[in-house]
């Protein structure tokens, strides 16, 4: 794992030093400055408080199984909270964590497939103010402070264990994800070729793209193409 003490955003030096970087090595900071969300969203987070790391993927095996990874990696993240205690933790669509309904991480998985991907990860560890935000962190959860630098370890190890040994049954893994299913039967509005229609969200296809319940059809929506606007 390579340290960088202060930098724009973890996923652009990773796509910007490709040849250099191995694959499955990891880079990560307490100080990132301009971090990136889904859809063009920025990742604000306080210098030295939280964490901030992006794995390269360059074996086409898995980077050909996008959709596994984006649920690999929210599941690492969640269980390693409930390890460490936390209740009431779940997924929501596509990678957001969420604990006791605020967020604690946000996810971007981005690349070139399927030459390589790019798995970015952002965990509110030690920050305790956020504003009028909807989000919380590990400190503000158990009341105390944790190594950020052993949170990226510890997640990184469990990730690449996971990836290692899942293969290639996803059932299980979509199994569990559906069992912290945020949005999991919940009515949400979401927009498909600039229109905004409403469905019921019904759980995540092997694919990881969602299953919504719309007109009494069931259809699956991708990241690329959706943006949930509102849920109830």
């Amino acid at each position: 794992m390579k340290y960088l003490e202060r930098i724009n955003s973890t996923n652009d030096y990773v796509k910007e030093h490709l040849e250099e970087l191995d694959d499955f090595e990891c880079v990560f900071t307490m100080n990132q400055f301009k971090g990136k969300g889904r859809t063009g969203h920025t990742w604000e987070s306080e210098p030295y408080k939280n964490i901030a790391l992006s794995i390269l993927i360059k074996d086409d095996k898995i980077t050909k199984k996008f959709g596994l990874v984006s649920i690999v990696v929210s599941l690492v993240v969640a269980e390693y909270l409930e390890r460490l205690g936390m209740e009431d933790v779940s997924i929501k669509w596509p990678n957001d964590v969420y604990v006791k309904g605020k967020k604690i991480c946000g996810i971007l998985c981005e690349g070139s497939l399927p030459k390589y991907m790019v798995v970015g990860v952002g965990i509110n560890v030690n920050q305790t103010n956020f504003g009028e935000l909807n989000a919380t962190s590990i400190k503000n959860e158990l009341d105390f402070e944790i190594d950020p630098k052993l949170v990226a370890v510890d997640i990184v190890d469990a990730f690449k264990y996971r990836m290692t040994y899942l293969g290639d049954d996803l059932a299980e893994a979509v199994e569990e994800y559906c069992s912290k299913d945020y949005l999991l039967n919940k009515t949400i509005s979401f927009m498909r070729n600039g229109e905004e229609l409403i469905g019921i969200a019904k759980g995540i296809d092997f694919d990881g793209s969602l299953k919504v319940l719309y007109n009494d059809t069931l259809i699956n929506v991708s990241t690329n193409e959706v943006n949930i606007v509102r849920k109830a």
